[in-house]
């Protein structure tokens, strides 16, 4: 069974993403949306195929993207399935802060 794995960075990425959600919206969309971008990592580790993929070898070797919402979620295809590098917002240039 494939898993994922979630970088510190992806992680600090949650947590400021999860505080911001809250202040604006409160504790219960801050768990819906967190729990959506939860959602599509399990995604991503079972269906190569989703139509959100997208390649981003101009990154790095096996990079891909994966728009949900308002944020991009950066990964890369392992062995044991999906490595979460980070999880952006659309807005930002993603490619510096990789």
């Amino acid at each position: 069974m494939s898993a994922y794995k979630v970088s510190q960075a992806a992680f600090n990425d949650l947590v400021d993403i999860g505080a911001y959600t809250e202040q604006e919206w409160g504790v219960n969309q801050r768990d819906n949306y967190l729990d959506s971008i939860e959602d599509r990592f399990e995604v991503l580790t079972s269906n190569n195929e989703h139509p959100t993929i997208k390649d981003r070898s101009e990154i790095s070797k096996r990079c891909f993207s994966s728009n949900i919402n308002e944020h991009i979620i950066i990964f890369r295809k392992t062995k044991y399935g999906v490595r979460i590098i980070r999880v952006l917002h659309k807005r930002m240039d993603f490619m510096r802060h990789i």
